[in-house]
């Protein structure tokens, strides 16, 4: 395992690794199915988090524009929760506008919400629904070039980081269930959803990238020195 201590940096990674994931999954198994790349990374992540109940977890994106995308993000968040055996004191999401707000007659699932209030306010819904937590919501006109989600303990600091966007590059696949409402989606947010990585069917099949980065908080790394 690539884990690296170094007290007196604490800017230094005790664990970083990246994922290139390239194959459909689900929603149930969305976690589940990148854990499974590096069982050992995440027991470590485990064993540091295990028992902190007053995290938080900041998101900065830039990606989620459609009902899938709004619930894809609230189930990770949930999935993150567990399998971390933490709580969050604090959900905070800094969001892009969308590109493009466009009427028209009905949203579906793989298709952009119509106005950014009406993301943001589908959001909230998945967020309560799903981890029975309303999110503090910002959206930030100004070009939002950091993409990343942010766990933080007392003294740990866990980035996960995906090129274009923790939604970027999954929609949602099944015979009829891309005719779904917002609010039909959003009712079977407990069934095991099919994710489609579209970078998996493209050209480049390159799939899609993740980053993560342990960081020991600086009050730790000190003692770790003094020790």
């Amino acid at each position: 395992m690539d884990i690296i201590y170094n007290p007196k940096h604490y800017t230094r990674s005790l664990l970083t690794f990246n994922v290139f994931f390239r194959e459909d999954t689900s929603t149930k198994q969305f976690l589940k199915s990148i854990i499974t790349k590096n069982p050992e990374h995440w027991a470590f992540f485990r064993n540091v988090f295990k028992g902190q109940y007053k995290c938080s977890l900041t998101l900065v994106d830039r990606s989620i524009e459609t009902p899938f995308h709004c619930l894809l993000v609230a189930v990770l968040c949930k999935q993150l929760k567990e399998e971390l055996g933490i709580n969050f004191k604090r959900i905070k999401l800094m969001l892009s506008p969308l590109h493009e707000e466009v009427v028209c007659p009905t949203v579906w699932p793989n298709t952009p919400f119509v106005t950014t209030d009406d993301r943001n306010d589908f959001l909230q819904k998945c967020f309560s629904t799903i981890l029975g937590q309303a999110p503090v919501l910002m959206t930030k006109r100004n070009p939002i070039f950091c993409r990343d989600m942010k766990i933080s303990s007392r003294n740990y600091t866990l980035f996960i980081r995906v090129e274009g966007g923790v939604a970027n590059g999954w929609q949602l696949a099944g015979d009829g269930i891309s005719m779904l409402t917002p609010r039909m989606l959003l009712e079977k947010c407990d069934n095991d959803l099919t994710c489609q990585n579209i970078f998996t069917h493209a050209f480049s099949r390159n799939g899609v990238f993740f980053n993560f980065d342990l960081l020991a908080k600086a009050s730790l790394c000190s003692h770790a020195a003094d020790s």
